[in-house]
């Protein structure tokens, strides 16, 4: 929002450091600072007028805006009084004085209307500058301040206000100068050694990446196991980690000409200025924070499992394999095909062909199951469970846990398909030959319906075709039924399936989503998740109205807000269930693959990481 300035009137607005307040009992003091039309930032006090600040002029653009306590009558545009008995300030004109809390640079404080960004849904939420205008309008002291001059500051001024803690520095000069002989090892060894490892660690990496996603005889095994799935995120992370630590490291490299992080990376959505680096640090502590947590949490797993192993095996064996998947499924079969299941008399024919065929099929499933070397050797089953626990974590073993799954129900999903397949086609048939009963009859060829006799071109229906017709329509009704049954008995069972899933796949979304350090910063130091700033109304006094200028911390809902919509959108198979199942088509989970690299703000281009170095100097 722009700064409005009257020129008839002289109200200003000053932006006063609260750590400065202990100059108001001295006596001649200077104010140091930026003066922005009617908006005057106070950087320092000084005690003598006459300072040295022509070598840092240029940069800073430093310059005496006022003064405190200065009995002489000078020019200045700011000149206060402070009334020691009354412990009261005296202005000669309007102003509006804004205490405010330096923010420290090196803490990653800064003050931002736009609320700080810490993970990317697609779409951006800015909230616009008429709330704060509204907020800053129920403090305003209307019969002191003319209001065609009261305004909230424009991020020229908050930038300003941000580079207080630094500037100071640069004007004590307490910022170094030369550079030690241990600086210049260090700077070597950085440049000659760290950054050509980082680099080639990067390139093995993004090889990595691109093996596992390319198509082999069809699916990717990233579209294939969910196992590469977790793999191919987790090396997507480490890939952006040192990109993230460089711009925490050196926000420059952000804003230099034709930028690779901006321009070349493709990130989801970007904060604006100091965003970018303080959701760079947040992002990259709470990725690191989760693995960390992941990794622990899958030795405890692993542990579990080893102690024990004899009554996990045995129940994978006696009650999984053996009873749940293959004596219990052919008993249901066996029920449904023979025994007229809840009363409803079947066709006993076709319900013994299709129980007798699925039989067989488990049957030969079982046996080709059993013979596998992952169930026959236990041996291979806990190394391989070992190291995914210890080296990948617990959401590895779980994504291994649902690869298994869907290994051993396989044959569960064959059966649905198979039968949604018979289901679905009945009752295109049925829908087909319905039309005969409204004298209409269905064009494959022109893909309408069509009237049975058209006399003009001589296409009459005849009466034997009728019958035909009407035959086949009552035996497809007869025997829907028996396809009915065994079509809900699977789709019964391939909903549970996918619910177990689904509850599998909730778990690895909390262990690698999660805004956990999200919170507990919040919870050290709420400065450092900007939600936007505030104005406090505290007093009007002397033609001088204080007013307090403070941080807006992000509410927990503003932080979760991401991480809820990621359990909504990143599969989906509840809303097609119904329609699904009354239709006879598959229902599966709708994946978005790219919302989980999104919600984590890593780049579209992961192959370009490595062109970032040469930014570095």
């Amino acid at each position: 929002m722009s700064i409005r300035y009257d020129e008839k009137t002289t109200s200003i607005q000053i932006y006063f450091p609260n750590d400065l307040k202990k100059y108001f009992k001295h006596d001649n003091v200077y104010l140091l600072g930026y003066e922005l039309n009617n908006v005057y930032i106070i950087l320092d006090c000084v005690e003598d007028k006459i300072v040295e600040i022509k070598d840092i002029k240029n940069s800073l653009d430093l310059k005496i805006v006022g003064s405190i306590n200065n009995k002489q009558t000078n020019k200045l545009p700011i000149q206060l009084h402070y009334d020691k008995s009354n412990n009261q300030f005296i202005s000669s004109i309007n102003c509006m004085t804004i205490n405010f809390d330096p923010p420290n640079f090196k803490n990653l404080e800064y003050f931002s209307i736009e609320p700080i960004l810490l993970q990317s849904m697609g779409e951006s939420k800015s909230k616009t500058n008429s709330l704060i205008d509204s907020k800053l309008k129920f403090y305003q002291p209307a019969k002191v301040i003319d209001p065609a001059n009261l305004s909230v500051s424009d991020d020229q001024v908050l930038e300003k206000i941000n580079q207080i803690h630094r500037n100071r520095l640069l004007f004590k000069k307490i910022k170094r100068n030369g550079t030690s002989l241990l600086n210049l090892i260090f700077k070597l060894v950085i440049t000659w050694f760290v950054i050509p490892l980082v680099k080639l660690i990067q390139s093995f990496i993004i090889s990595l990446i691109q093996f596992i996603n390319t198509p082999i005889f069809g699916p990717s095994l990233v579209k294939i196991s969910k196992v590469f799935r977790q793999f191919d995120l987790r090396l997507k992370q480490f890939n952006y980690f040192p990109i993230q630590f460089l711009c925490y490291y050196d926000r420059s490299i952000l804003y230099q000409q034709n930028s690779p992080i901006i321009k070349d990376l493709k990130l989801p959505i970007f904060n604006n200025n100091l965003n970018i680096n303080n959701s760079n640090y947040i992002n990259l502590y709470n990725s690191l924070w989760l693995i960390f947590n992941d990794i622990l949490l899958g030795w405890s797993i692993y542990t579990i499992l080893v102690t024990r192993q004899e009554k996990i095996f045995n129940f994978i064996d006696s009650t999984i394999l053996d009873k749940t998947l293959f004596k219990d499924m052919m008993s249901l079969i066996t029920w449904v095909s023979s025994k007229h299941p809840a009363g409803f008399k079947l066709n006993t024919d076709l319900g013994q062909f299709f129980g007798e065929l699925y039989i067989w099929t488990i049957m030969f499933w079982k046996n080709h199951v059993q013979s596998l070397t992952i169930f026959q050797n236990k041996s291979t089953l806990l190394f391989i469970s070992k190291n995914l626990c210890f080296y990948g974590g617990a959401s590895f073993f779980i994504c291994f846990l649902i690869d298994l799954i869907s290994l051993l129900t396989f044959h569960i999903f064959a059966f649905y398909c198979c039968a949604a397949k018979v289901y679905k086609r009945q009752i295109e048939i049925i829908k087909s030959l319905f039309q005969l009963f409204r004298g209409k009859k269905y064009n494959v060829l022109r893909n309408r319906i069509d009237n049975l006799n058209n006399y003009e071109t001589g296409d009459i229906f005849e009466i034997d075709q009728l019958l035909l017709g009407t035959l086949l329509f009552m035996i497809m009704i007869f025997l829907l039924p028996t396809s009915f049954a065994f079509y809900l008995m699977f789709s019964i069972i391939h909903i549970i399936t996918l619910m177990i899933y689904n509850l599998l796949e909730n778990i690895t979304i909390i262990l690698n989503f999660t805004p956990i350090f999200v919170c507990l910063l919040k919870f050290k130091n709420s400065k450092r998740l900007q939600g936007g700033i505030k104005f406090e109304f505290v007093k009007n006094e002397n033609n001088i109205s204080f007013l307090n200028l403070s941080n807006k911390s992000l509410t927990y809902s503003e932080i979760f807000v991401n991480f809820i919509k990621l359990f909504k959108r990143a599969k989906n198979f509840r809303d097609s269930i119904l329609p699904n199942l009354v239709s006879g088509d598959i229902i599966n989970f709708k994946y978005d693959y790219n919302l989980k690299f999104m919600y984590l703000m890593l780049p579209e281009e992961y192959t370009e990481t490595t062109s970032v170095w040469r930014y570095v100097k």
